[in-house]
């Protein structure tokens, strides 16, 4: 698909080259040919757009994410579909994923801010919205360089069930999310509301606090059965001087039990600033990373 599509014209952006491929689509960048306006693209892969529930889905949760504006959410600006391939356009960021700068920057409590206060106003604006993520992991969250600083975007907003899976739990795939990142209720199949986000979101903390995830299995079932029944590994096995307050703000973030967790985004987000605040200017700044 990749090679095929390069300098396409589709309808009236030319496809330049990818720049990246998830589990239900590839994305490009492009450029508008009226306006001359980079841009990206991102194309639901073949198999997916034909595919007559996805297709009901994409329309419907496109129309969505194309209501969404927020500085800190990536501005959809239109969506379609052309020779049978689905699509959305969308605001081109130059800069990496936050997945890519865990591998090489580490991040202590004071500098994790930088991220927590983006992301938790990015999520509180989309649930008053009526928009679930579904999908909210560090691949998710992109950061460009502006100026002396930089700004932290969300993208994916509602596009996050994968389809062609079971509803349950299963041998052959999860149903929702991303398994290192779901929630227990998502794991089960069960109902889920913006609460699972927010246990993603404790997830990313989490990684964030300590450069490793609470929950990594074998495979992806084993990844979200731990979800589910494992207790949370307390970050003090991690590193034995992690702030007790921060901890017992991580165990809360990943309750198993959604009614156990913070309730909103802005609660969280508050709760952590309050806690970072409380801990004295060395502890602010240390690396608990575990690695």
């Amino acid at each position: 698909m990749d090679g095929a599509l390069i300098g396409q014209v589709l309808n009236g952006y030319v496809i330049v080259r990818p720049i990246g491929t998830g589990g239900m689509a590839r994305v490009y960048t492009a450029y508008e040919l009226e306006t001359q306006q980079p841009v990206a693209i991102k194309i639901m892969l073949p198999e997916l757009s034909a595919d007559e529930s996805f297709r009901t889905r994409f329309w419907r949760e496109a129309e969505l994410m194309i209501t969404l504006r927020h500085p800190h959410i990536v501005l959809v600006y239109t969506y379609g579909e052309w020779r049978g391939y689905l699509y959305i356009v969308m605001q081109l960021i130059k800069g990496p994923t936050l997945e890519n700068v865990l591998r090489h920057h580490r991040f202590s409590p004071l500098t994790a801010w930088q991220i927590v206060r983006p992301v938790a106003d990015a999520l509180s604006y989309g649930h008053d919205h009526g928009v679930l993520h579904r999908d909210l992991k560090t691949g998710n969250i992109l950061i460009e360089r502006v100026g002396e600083g930089n700004h932290v975007y969300l993208t994916d907003f509602g596009l996050g069930k994968r389809p062609h899976l079971d509803t349950r739990l299963t041998a052959t795939g999860i149903s929702v999310g991303t398994p290192e990142y779901m929630a227990p209720e998502v794991a089960l199949g069960e109902a889920a509301d913006h609460r699972a986000d927010l246990y993603s979101f404790g997830v990313i903390l989490y990684e964030l606090l300590l450069g490793v995830l609470p929950f990594q299995g074998a495979n992806e079932q084993m990844t979200a059965l731990a979800h589910i029944d494992e207790p949370v590994p307390l970050p003090r096995t991690h590193h034995p001087r992690f702030p007790l307050t921060l901890q017992a703000l991580l165990l809360r973030a990943l309750a198993k039990e959604p009614e156990a967790r913070f309730q909103s985004a802005r609660e969280m987000q508050r709760a952590y600033y309050d806690a970072v605040q409380a801990l004295d200017p060395e502890t602010r700044r240390m690396c608990f990373w575990a690695i």
